[in-house]
């Protein structure tokens, strides 16, 4: 069982503060930065297989519905090609890469028409970037089939397909991985009982039930209450809710219970609307994978439920998001985007960095751009650099096998709801730390990312 720690003093936190079309995005070549990653191992020699100009794909959203998210990728595709460049190791190779960008239209059609484009047009064998789920699962079966090495930076769902040894290395902690802490989080925290109201999507089911299991595990009892998906709209969840209603009841709805939603944007402020006036969900803890932004109003583009914000309040719903540790590395990256686009960016485009990092370093360790030698060499790439996500270590099936991260939730600053962090998880010591006075989070993340 894990320890939980109960901070004494407020922590120091980081950063004070698809159609069928694949159009090339310009990337214009910043002033070179100096790097500060760490270079690669000198033990392991580069064979001088290489091309002069290496091409490495991206695909990544730039247009279509998350088409703004995607946009904020640039600066920090341009300061890791940049940074690839002036290593040592790339110059001495004499070598230059070059990352040839397409978007996904954040489509799966889309994702596919890149993917192809860069791999039968521009001869890419390494592609950085898919970070949708929706695009890698529909883009993995032809990237096997070609041998294509994926570093991808954001894909984190628990798709079977996803999950199994492959060339396909996924570097944002998954999705399992998280239900997973979550559930030991609650178990910390004194539950011993549960019931998860989740969405019948590829997502909702096995996130639930790593939940479920976790609780099964140490011989709690556990329902599980399916919905169906309606977002973007807003369905009508009070059959749903009262189905939860009763099986919290016949668990028993005392201080040992825990309800956890597994659901989206809108479905979470009906379910919420619902359970507001339900005596028996009212007197029970609740958790939630993801809290949206529009936790804040209550409101959805097409319902509006602002009484849900003073339930969660009561409540202490709380979230789970990645919390990356602080480094120099990611305070240049941070500052030199928010410079140039104006605006904070969200947190998910530093992976795409450390991906771009991981796959020039693993090709130039193997000596070649062929696929299955690149993607043999990533784990050992990992040995020679320091991430701006953290430590990276890859579990079976090539997925991040660890991560810190922050538990979220509302709170009422003079007047204004806003997010706080209530607690955090350290991957390297395995323990919670709950904090007694809540702190902003120092960065962003796309929910629906």
């Amino acid at each position: 069982m894990k320890k939980t720690v109960f901070a004494l003093s407020m922590t120091l936190i980081m950063l004070a503060g698809c159609q069928p079309s694949a159009a090339p995005v310009a990337t214009p070549m910043p002033t070179p930065l100096p790097p500060t990653a760490t270079p690669l191992p000198t033990s392991t020699p580069v064979p001088p297989a290489l091309s002069p100009e290496v091409r490495i794909g991206i695909v990544y959203p730039l247009s279509g519905r998350l088409e703004e998210w995607g946009q904020e990728a640039l600066p920090f595709i341009q300061m890791a090609e940049s940074d690839v460049n002036a290593l040592p190791e790339t110059i001495a190779a004499g070598v230059r890469f070059r990352f040839v960008v397409r978007s996904s239209e954040t489509t799966a059609e889309g994702a596919q028409a890149a993917v192809r484009d860069l791999v039968e047009n521009e001869g890419v064998q390494v592609i950085v970037g898919l970070p949708l789920s929706m695009g890698l699962d529909a883009t993995i079966a032809y990237l096997t089939q070609h041998h294509v090495a994926v570093v991808s930076s954001a894909s984190t769902a628990p798709l079977p397909n996803l999950r199994q040894p492959d060339i396909v290395f996924r570097i944002a902690p998954p999705e399992l991985y998280l239900a997973h802490t979550f559930a030991e989080f609650a178990l910390e925290m004194g539950y011993r009982k549960t019931a998860v109201i989740y969405r019948t999507d590829n997502w909702g089911p096995r996130y639930a039930e790593e939940i479920a299991a976790t609780f099964r595990a140490q011989g709690y009892p556990t329902a599980l209450v399916p919905i169906e998906p309606t977002h973007p709209q807003v369905g009508d969840y009070a059959t749903e809710v009262a189905q939860l209603s009763a099986r919290v009841a016949e668990l028993g709805a005392d201080d040992e219970m825990v309800v956890f939603m597994v659901v989206w944007e809108g479905e979470d402020l009906d379910i919420l609307h619902h359970a507001a006036e339900d005596a028996t969900l009212s007197s029970v803890r609740w958790l939630s994978a993801l809290l949206y932004p529009t936790f804040e109003s209550g409101c959805f583009p097409s319902a509006c439920f602002p009484e849900v914000r003073e339930f969660a309040l009561a409540h202490d719903l709380w979230g789970e998001e990645s919390h990356p540790p602080m480094n120099d590395l990611v305070r240049r990256l941070w500052g030199q985007a928010k410079a140039e686009l104006g605006r904070e960016p969200r947190f998910e485009h530093v992976y795409l960095y450390d991906a771009m990092q991981i796959a020039v370093r693993a090709i130039l360790l193997a000596g070649t751009e062929e696929g299955d030698v690149v993607a043999a060499a990533i784990p050992a790439a990992l040995a020679g650099y320091d991430p701006a996500t953290g430590v990276i270590r890859f579990d079976e099936n090539g997925d991040r096998a660890s991560a810190d991260l922050a538990y979220y939730g509302l709170f009422r600053n003079q007047g204004r709801l806003e997010f706080r962090h209530f607690a955090y998880y350290d991957a390297a010591t395995d323990r919670f730390e709950i904090l007694l006075e809540p702190v902003p989070p120092p960065i962003q993340f796309c929910p629906e990312c």
